[in-house]
């Protein structure tokens, strides 16, 4: 019985590789400036986050980033692909909330260079089973 619930365990159990939904905000100073929010999915990969995020206003993918998190540090990879830019790297935090409810476990990434800021959130709960109200 136990080879049983542990061979089900390992096929239902999601894959490693499946994306998580983030949101991004990105502000970027030049002769003006300039405020864009993006949402997709990241796949994680140890402890590497990539993919490539669509802006909210219109859909398309615009957003490739590359994040390394290494404990509370993180050091990213930033482009804007429509752009044809050869990117640009941004140093900041890693932060996930260390008192994690049923349904709100907050993960966040701030990064920052001379130009540019980036936030990037998800509540890493969303994923999960919404709990049920007793008697039902």
């Amino acid at each position: 019985m136990t080879r049983l619930l542990v061979l089900c365990s390992v096929l239902l159990a999601p894959p490693a590789q499946a994306g998580e939904e983030w949101e991004l905000i990105s502000v970027t100073r030049g002769p003006s400036w300039e405020v864009n929010e993006a949402k997709g999915a990241l796949k994680q990969d140890g402890q590497v986050l990539e993919g490539v995020l669509k802006d909210k206003i219109d859909g398309k993918a615009d957003y490739q980033i590359r994040i390394e998190l290494n404990g509370g540090h993180a050091e990213a990879r930033f482009r804007f692909i429509s752009e044809s830019d050869e990117g640009t790297t941004l140093t900041g935090t890693y932060d996930k909330a260390a008192m994690s409810t049923r349904t709100h476990c907050p993960e966040q990434i701030q990064l920052m260079n001379p130009f540019q800021y980036i936030g990037l959130a998800r509540d890493a709960c969303e994923k999960q089973s919404k709990p049920t109200k007793p008697g039902k």
